[in-house]
């Protein structure tokens, strides 16, 4: 193939692929001379792990994504691994699969899984949405709080996506350029609040917070308090992907506004 391919796997194959191309065709669309490929790998992280440690992660992604994905041998055809540049996984922070008995515990799963899929340019890198992908539009404009009021217990998780929808004016939104950037700022705000930090910077972000640290820090709080913070994967990745420069135009927010800190009252 002529030109190298970005490949972008999500868990669904609805609301998930629609957040993925909005995002794709804001961020990406004529900006790179690459063929871009999006995939729903139509199965949670937990099936997809299922298949990959039968191999000791030694099968590779594109072909495991070819073998087990009805879409993908028709996108994929007449590409081989060579040709893909980058790989990204998002997929949800699910500890209700009722698949789970066959696989072990879900923490453990997640941990070997980010610390395969750490490098988009071998085995590929992998974020995850706490508790899903509902969380991209759980957010108020010009708060830090979300609009689930930011913790969502384990025992809620099977109904979150109720709970973040409901008299929830973004839920319904197509999200435009500036809904991205009030998205990117509200994120740099809740990684603030769930890392325990006075400031936030792109040289701080670079350097210290990857998809391993947050989830580290979420585990901690399932643990802990039985209870996870809401935190979007795509924003994450929009932040690692274009850098200092794209830091530097959409962030422009450093302080966290809320009308009720939670985190003051439950720790």
């Amino acid at each position: 193939m002529s030109k190298q391919v970005k490949l972008f796997v999500v868990e669904g194959e609805n609301r998930e692929t629609r957040f993925l191309q909005w995002m794709i065709d804001i961020f990406f669309q004529g900006r790179f001379a690459a063929k871009i490929i999006t995939l729903s790998a139509a199965q949670n992280i937990y099936m997809l792990y299922q298949i990959l440690k039968k191999d000791d992660f030694e099968t590779d992604m594109v072909e495991v994504l070819r073998d087990h994905v009805d879409d993908a041998e028709k996108q994929l055809e007449g590409i081989s691994r060579q040709d893909i540049s980058e790989i990204y996984m998002f997929f949800d922070y699910d500890l209700q699969q009722n698949n789970l008995r066959d696989c072990g515990n879900a923490n453990d799963i997640l941990e070997e899984m980010l610390s395969v899929f750490d490098n988009e340019t071998e085995n590929g890198k992998l974020y995850i949405s706490y508790p899903m992908v509902e969380a991209l539009y759980d957010y108020r404009d010009n708060l830090c709080q979300a609009y689930s009021k930011c913790y969502i217990g384990v025992d809620q998780l099977a109904e979150y996506k109720t709970i973040s929808g409901n008299g929830n004016p973004k839920a319904s939104l197509h999200f435009q350029y500036d809904d991205w950037k009030e998205i990117l700022n509200v994120f740099t705000l809740r990684l603030k609040c769930l890392l325990d930090l006075e400031q936030i910077g792109y040289e701080y972000y670079q350097t210290n917070i990857d998809p391993a640290v947050i989830f580290r820090k979420q585990n901690q709080l399932g643990e802990g308090r039985s209870q996870v913070f809401v935190l979007s994967g795509f924003p994450e990745f929009l932040l690692d992907y274009f850098k200092h420069d794209f830091w530097n135009t959409v962030i422009k927010r450093n302080k966290p506004l809320y009308e009720y800190c939670l985190k003051d009252n439950m720790w």
